[in-house]
């Protein structure tokens, strides 16, 4: 299996609210730079604080809806370059999220060891605190 369908078969997983499967092919000692202009922005590392500090809280505390739609896939060897964009409506406000993301996974192996993210942050925390 190449690095890009790994990936894919990450995204597709949280599609399904596999959270297994999104997880399933993470190292347990990832790296995840969450971007730092948003909450819960800076640096997991290990599967325990990225799920946390990332998945935990998309349902629990701030999207009734969220997806991360991919549009692009670009393989780039070790790391796969994934463009899309995040969508939902926010619990407390209501508000829709719809915002361009660009996240970088790199794999070793046939586990990803780093996740690192970009997006319009200013877009992410206006539809959480209205």
């Amino acid at each position: 299996m190449s690095n890009v369908e790994i990936v894919k078969r990450s995204y597709e997983a949280f599609a399904r609210d596999d959270l297994e499967g999104v997880m399933g092919d993470m190292d347990p000692e990832i790296v995840w730079h969450q971007a730092q202009g948003l909450p819960h922005g800076g640096t997991y590392r290990g599967l325990d604080e990225v799920k946390r500090n990332i998945f935990d809280p998309l349902d629990e505390e701030w999207w009734n809806e969220f997806t991360a739609d991919p549009d692009e896939f670009l393989d780039a060897g070790q790391n796969v370059v994934v463009i899309g964009r995040y969508r939902g409506t926010a619990k407390e406000t209501g508000k829709q999220l719809d915002v361009p993301f660009v996240h970088i996974w790199t794999l070793e192996g046939d586990k990803a060891v780093q996740f690192r993210q970009y997006l319009d942050t200013a877009g992410w925390v206006g539809a959480l605190q209205g």
